[in-house]
């Protein structure tokens, strides 16, 4: 099937021309001319937004004209200060890939005259004509965020959204659901979950600018909208002579990183490539403080190309992006005095062309073809306790997506395919190696059904091998109406998934924004309704009748769980979100809203015996609102930063489908009434403030992230008695303790320290940058014996330093 699809991928270059920029990126072009109208050679021009920190000068060529490419939508300013003429500060609005083009004309500057600005936006710039919820992170910000490997760094950027939760090892929950985000790069969307548990973490350092949608996810996006995390790579187009970088850096555990990077090109061809690699003996967040059994090494490389005719009328992208992790299972303390050491191999490996078409000044053609192909493979020791388990698995998916983009004064209009095939073979198997897990002396916990697998009683293993083929389709149109200070984003998707059963919908993605210029407010609402489809790692064994056959006999015989229904259904979700942004001053730019969602089949995974093997299911409806905030501050007299603000109440109701539950006391969990999941958070909070010394190089930097606490089904009493777990019991904080009272993880609040330098100013290309992560060495744990991820400790007091060195 790889061969296959590789060979669609090669057909797609050879009948495609020249070609593409991302999906998620546009481009602003034009000329600066004299009062004269003649063009001006050599003006430096700026382009700009000060809330995101995205900063790019060129050079007019000698005709006058300039042009910015691979640009991430975002409303920006154009800044033209040459000595002798007025400055001029045009507001740009790139948010289509059809190009945005401006003439410039500068006027003579008179001793008398005041200073004639154009169309020019606070710093706080306002998105008027936009009723999504979301952020823009730049690669400026990216490049420092606080971390131990600055490589593996993207969930903790992408958790500095409003009402993102966070869990062990990278995983997230946003808006009280459990994986249902996806990220969308150049135009490609990844939908299976690419955390190191999986698979392998994204590099945030390919990136050129990230977008986080939250609310009103646009008609063009499908699969699992709950958030979209949009990336823009980099390119070296224009970019001029190579340029190359190398980073170094460490900090505790044996933690160490490398890398480099090339980019470089002429205004026809550009080139951009990455490596880099880390190691580490605490590579997860383990189970427990003492951090048993968790060495791991990761390996990422990055290669784009671009191509682009030189009327920049046609352009062609490639980009590959692979991955490799090699890591160990960390152990329990029972684990590790039994000798346990399950290991893990996961691999990706992500091909992606693009072509783009400027049919005119108003119309684009694009087309993507892309394939990723991810395998995972667990592998277990006799020695493993309570089970030995082994997973070998692939997760493959190759398509094509078309898109026509058309605009006028008053419309952009957007029209597009995704086709999708899904390629998936399981192979899982285990065996009971601890006598009392499944003790036939003990009635009200034995399961006959798991006694054929009893290894220590003659028993042998269970095998499961699995292979299917699925497909996923999608089409869409969106339009952008402006009606003055009105828009309305409408748009229509309908989705049609066929693993592991055939589903489909029709999905109205509507808003409308609202902009009041004299109170520099933009109202926004809209209504949402989505196909979410399943989680595909181990979907065709948790939809399987072997899997339900290894279920007690007390939820085999309880009808009330889904009817016998075994197979996992996508998620269907309506979502309503009001908000408004909000201009304070010209510096600060302020967000909030409420959202509301409703689902039936809500999806969520159980894990199998603490190994970080999971298995999806879906339960029967969920009901989740909350709202979220957020407090930009643009770069004013040296600091920058934000705040972001959430709140989350989720409730999912029984019964289910899917899953892997051996034990009879999971009838309470399938059969019970509505329970507030391991989702809903009080309250998360993370800010950010930074300081420049003037043109020194030199910056200071904090980052605080506070959580109220998840919520836990385990109690005090319960660990205390868990020589595996006892160690957890400070880190409750108990409730009454019912489904929808239950008992929590204790708050933790993390403060994270940053010092850097960049020493260009001084002619040295070198910048420095210390980060003391967790300085007050708060100990905490995310989560305690959760059926949804187990339990994990947080990171202790740890400096990390890393250097970059560019040539």
């Amino acid at each position: 099937m790889k061969r296959i699809a590789l060979s669609l991928l090669l057909l797609a270059v050879i009948l495609v021309p020249a070609s593409l920029f991302a999906a998620s990126a546009g481009a602003v072009r034009g000329k600066v001319l004299g009062p004269d109208d003649k063009p001006l050679a050599g003006v430096l021009v700026q382009l700009r937004n000060d809330i995101t920190g995205f900063k790019q000068d060129v050079a007019t060529a000698a005709d006058g004209s300039f042009s910015f490419n691979n640009i991430p939508y975002n409303p920006y300013e154009l800044h033209v200060d040459v000595q002798g003429f007025q400055p001029s500060h045009l507001a740009v609005d790139v948010h289509s890939p059809v190009p945005v083009d401006e003439t410039i004309t500068l006027k003579v500057s008179g001793v008398s005259e005041l200073i004639n600005v154009t169309a020019e936006p606070p710093a706080a710039q306002l998105e008027t004509d936009n009723s999504q919820s979301h952020i823009d992170i730049d690669k400026s910000y990216i490049a420092k965020a606080p971390a131990a490997v600055a490589s593996r760094a993207m969930e903790q950027i992408v958790t500095s959204t409003p009402g993102f939760a966070k869990d062990e090892n990278g995983r997230f929950h946003f808006q009280g659901a459990h994986s249902q985000s996806e990220y969308v790069i150049d135009g490609q969307t990844i939908s299976d979950q690419t955390g190191v548990t999986f698979s392998n973490s994204i590099d945030p350092g390919i990136a050129q600018g990230i977008e986080i949608i939250y609310g009103n996810v646009p008609a063009e996006f499908g699969e699992k909208v709950g958030a979209v995390i949009n990336l823009t790579t980099k390119s070296g187009l224009g970019a001029g002579a190579p340029k190359t970088e190398v980073v170094a850096g460490g900090s505790k555990f044996g933690t160490s990183e490398a890398g480099a990077s090339m980019a470089g090109g002429s205004q026809t061809f550009g080139y951009f490539g990455s490596i880099n690699g880390s190691k580490s003996d605490r590579f997860l967040d383990p189970v427990n403080f003492d951090n048993l059994h968790n060495h791991g090494d990761t390996y990422r490389g990055f290669l784009r190309l671009d191509t682009q005719a030189p009327d920049s009328k046609s352009s062609f992208r490639f980009t590959a992006l692979l991955g490799e992790t090699h890591r160990d299972v960390p152990n329990t303390f029972t684990q590790e005095a039994a000798g346990q050491s399950e290991r893990v191999r996961s691999a990706d490996q992500n091909f992606n062309l693009g072509w783009q078409s400027i049919l005119s000044q108003t119309s684009v053609l694009e087309l993507v073809a892309f394939g990723r192909f991810s395998k995972f493979k667990l592998s277990g020791t006799p020695q493993d306790t309570p089970v030995i388990v082994a997973s070998d698995r692939t997760l493959n998916n190759y398509g094509f997506a078309p898109a026509f983009n058309w605009t006028n004064a008053n419309n952009e209009v957007k029209i597009g395919l995704n086709l999708k095939r899904y390629p998936i073979r399981e192979t899982f198997s285990f065996g009971i190696t601890d006598p009392g897990l499944n003790d036939p002396s003990v009635p009200e916990s034995f399961n006959p059904n798991l006694a054929p697998f009893d290894l220590t009683r003659g028993g042998h293993l269970f095998v499961f091998n699995g292979r299917d083929t699925g497909s996923y389709n999608a089409a869409y149109i969106q339009d952008n109406i402006k009606f003055g200070n009105l828009t309305a984003n409408l748009g229509v998707r309908y989705d049609r998934n066929s693993l592991p059963l055939s589903e489909s919908d029709v999905e109205p993605r509507l808003g409308a924004a609202w902009f009041i210029p004299s109170t520099k407010t933009v109202f926004r609402a809209s209504y949402n309704k989505v196909l979410y489809t399943p989680e595909f790692e181990n979907i065709l064994f948790s939809s399987s009748a072997e899997a339900a056959a290894l279920a007690p006999p007390a939820v085999k015989d309880s009808q009330a769980l889904g009817g016998g229904d075994l197979l996992v259904h996508s998620e269907r979700q309506t979502a309503l979100t009001v908000g408004l942004q909000q201009a304070l001053g010209g510096r600060v730019r302020f967000d909030v809203d409420y959202w509301r969602r409703r689902s039936r089949f809500a999806g969520d995974q159980d894990q199998f015996e603490n190994t970080g093997i999971v298995f999806p299911l879906a339960f029967r409806a969920g009901h989740f609102d909350g709202w979220d905030a957020r407090l930009d501050l643009a770069k004013t007299a040296g600091f920058r930063g934000f705040i972001s603000l959430g709140h989350v109440h989720a409730e999912y109701v029984p019964p289910l489908t899917g899953g892997l539950f051996l034990d009879a006391g999971a009838v309470d969990t399938l059969t019970g009434g509505p329970f507030l999941i391991d989702h809903d958070q009080k309250l998360q909070a993370q800010g950010a403030l930074s300081y420049d010394f003037g043109d020194s190089g030199v910056w200071v930097a904090t980052n605080v992230r506070y959580d109220s606490g998840l919520v836990t089904g385990a109690d005090v009493a319960s660990l205390l008695a868990d020589p595996d777990n006892a160690f957890a019991a400070p880190y409750i904080k108990e409730h009454s303790g019912t489904d929808l009272d239950p008992n929590r993880v204790q708050p933790r609040t993390i403060v994270d320290l940053s010092l850097g330098s960049d020493l260009v100013s001084y002619h040295i290309p070198l910048s420095l940058q210390a980060d003391l992560l967790n300085a007050t060495n708060k100990k905490g744990v995310y989560n305690i014996l959760s059926t949804f991820g187990g339990t994990h400790v947080i990171p202790p007091r740890m400096l990390a330093v890393r250097v970059r060195y560019t040539f």
